[in-house]
Formats: structure tokens, C-alpha cells, sequence
């Protein structure tokens, strides 16, 4: 596990960040952010291999033949200005897609430490209950050894149906929440 010190990883300058950024100014997009609803991106046209040489060519052409060509010049215009947003856009694309990748790897470094004192806390009352006085312990802790002892139970259950031959399914866990 690498831990990011707060001082070398903080963004000099948020608004125009590197990857590895702790910090991420995206206030210069503000205008520009559309939240579509689920599934609209499907069917979208996107960037293809070359663009580069296309744009090129409407902007040293524009001026002598566009109007030849029947390209509006507005329509020139917005083709450059929207390519700068999209440049604009990108350029924040690999810092917060490195950002979340941090932040979702310190959540389950986390809840894997919690899951290990969880172990621990869970074995101590086991061990604990043994001791005369302290019968009571298995059942005021219940949940915590239940919760502790879940995933153990099911990987069994799993290996039982698989030895009786019957399907088994893939375990995935739950979402995060």
C-alpha cells in the first residue's frame, strides 16, 4: 500500500491539474456540464481517427472557399469553438479518473482494515466467553460474530452445492455504497 502525502500531491494550481491531484477545480467547466439520463450516450456520434486533418482543413479553407463549399462561417466557428471545450473538458478527464481511482482504493484499503478489527473484536469476544463469568458475551455480540462469520458460511454453503453437484453461481459482493 502507498499512502499519497498531502504535500506533494496537491494541485498547484486546481484549475489546471495533473494526474495525481488531490485537489480539482472544476468550476472552468461549470457552463459547459450536461448530465444526461441513463443510456442517452447510446447512438452518440464520437471522435474518430482523422479529425485532426479535418479540422485543419475546414480552417485553412474557410476563408477562400467556404462560402464555394456552402459552409457557413458560423458553422466554422462553432466547430472550433466547440473543439476547445472539448479540449477544455479533457483536460480534466485523467486527473479525476486518477483522483477516483485513489479514492476508491482508500475506501477498500479502509474497510479492509475495519474487516480486520472486525476479526479481531469478533475472535476476542469468542475467546472471552469461554472464561466462566462470561457465558453471556456470544450472545450480547451476536451480530458481530454473525457478521464476521457471513462471508465463511457462504463460501461453505457454495462448496456444499458444487459437491452435490448442483450449478453454482459466481459470487459477486455487494455494491459499495
Amino acid at each position: 500500500m502507498v499512502r499519497v502525502g498531502t504535500c506533494e500531491t496537491m494541485a498547484k494550481d486546481p484549475k489546471n491539474p495533473v494526474v495525481g491531484d488531490l485537489a480539482v477545480d472544476c468550476s472552468l467547466l461549470a457552463d459547459l456540464m450536461i448530465d444526461l439520463p441513463p443510456g442517452a450516450m447510446v447512438g452518440m456520434r464520437r471522435e474518430q481517427r482523422g479529425l485532426d486533418a479535418l479540422l485543419s482543413e475546414v480552417a485553412a479553407n474557410q476563408k477562400t472557399l467556404g462560402t464555394r463549399a456552402g459552409i457557413l462561417d458560423a458553422d466554422a466557428q462553432a466547430l472550433a469553438k466547440l473543439t476547445d471545450k472539448i479540449l477544455l473538458v479533457r483536460k480534466y478527464k485523467e486527473p479525476l479518473r486518477k483522483l477516483l481511482e485513489l479514492v476508491t482504493e482508500t475506501e477498500a484499503a479502509l474497510d479492509h482494515e475495519r474487516h480486520q478489527h472486525i476479526s479481531n473484536i469478533a475472535a476476542s469476544v469468542e475467546q472471552r466467553a469461554k472464561m466462566p463469568g462470561n457465558e453471556d458475551l456470544r450472545s450480547l455480540y451476536r451480530a458481530t460474530r454473525e457478521y464476521r462469520s457471513a462471508v465463511g458460511k457462504k463460501a461453505a454453503r457454495t462448496r456444499a452445492k458444487a459437491k452435490h453437484g448442483d450449478p453454482v453461481e459466481p459470487v459477486v459482493g455487494p455494491a459499495a455504497p
